[in-house]
């Protein structure tokens, strides 16, 4: 018992320092190398920043109850529970825009250039997303609605077992508008993007061949980061809509499927940065020019020269 805890543990343990880690790269990268910021980077910049705190606060209950100790409902727990809601609820509202926000680029190109490189744009967009995300957290803590521990007692989260009469309502409403609603956001714009990529890639273009080259690359870019988005978030988001829809019928909730929606939430910390950086290949780019990066790679090729391999 004592040594699959201690596995458990070290698997916390892996995914909050990868998260870190890869969170805390990208803010680095696109803060300090990339020169010319655009509304995307500040979007990529704004999820990391938001992921890291969630999976620093989400983890470490889950961490400490690792031995299979349980916590207490107090001020700390309850403070942890509205945070990790209000990032994981705030980080969906990034990603939602954010898909919008590229497929106008795809789309519009024109109005994009015009209106959405304006700062108070951006600075307005990135705020919005923190106001909703943090509105539907505040709602428990005045009343609609309560933070409780989860089923399992590893961490406070929702009211899952129903101890509010108006628990059900708060619970039906953030179903629609903290997950139905992004996920038809970010289906939509998948659908409108591949298809706006499709009828243009069907016409003929006969002027500036390499300006078309480009933007292809750069549509293809979008195309697979919209792709992918839209996928992990059914993959990651869908065991909680289960458990919304479980709560609202009033049917018992299976504590293993609380703990594995737990799980699967904190997983997009590290799946939200790997989608919107690290399988772009100009982001790639930056970070093999990281010193750190670059050392591991000389050390490796001169070790590599030291012991070469046998044929």
């Amino acid at each position: 018992m004592t040594s699959n805890n201690s596995a458990f543990n070290l698997f916390l343990f892996s995914i909050l320092f990868t998260s870190v880690i890869l969170n805390a790269t990208a803010c680095y990268i696109v803060l300090f190398k990339v020169k010319k910021k655009e509304i995307t980077h500040l979007f990529i910049t704004s999820i990391s920043l938001i992921n890291m705190l969630e999976s620093i606060i989400g983890f470490t209950p889950d961490i400490l109850t690792s031995d299979g100790s349980f916590i207490k409902r107090t001020r700390l727990c309850i403070l942890s529970g509205f945070a990790v809601f209000g990032c994981a609820v705030t980080s969906i509202t990034h990603i939602s825009v954010l898909s919008f926000i590229r497929t106008i680029v795809i789309k519009y190109p024109f109005f994009y250039y015009k209106t959405c490189k304006k700062m108070w744009v951006k600075a307005a967009l990135i705020a919005i997303c923190y106001l909703y995300g943090f509105s539907w957290a505040t709602f428990p803590l005045i009343g609609w609605s309560t933070y409780d521990l989860d089923p399992d007692r590893k961490r406070c989260s929702l009211d899952w077992k129903l101890t509010q009469s108006d628990s059900i309502s708060y619970f039906l409403t953030i179903l629609v508008f903290c997950n139905v609603l992004p996920a038809i956001v970010i289906s939509t714009t998948l659908y409108t993007s591949k298809k706006v990529i499709s009828k243009r890639k069907a016409r003929e273009v006969c002027q500036n061949q390499n300006h078309e080259i480009y933007l292809d690359i750069l549509e293809i870019d979008y195309l697979k980061v919209c792709l992918l988005s839209t996928a992990t978030f059914f993959l990651i988001w869908t065991p909680y809509a289960v458990i919304g829809t479980l709560t609202i019928l009033k049917i018992t909730i299976p504590t293993q499927l609380v703990t594995a929606g737990a799980m699967l939430a904190k997983l997009s910390t590290i799946t939200n940065v790997i989608i919107n950086c690290f399988i772009v290949k100009s982001f790639k780019n930056q970070v093999l020019e990281l010193r750190i990066v670059q050392y591991i790679r000389n050390r490796s090729n001169k070790t590599s020269a030291i012991h070469p391999c046998d044929d």
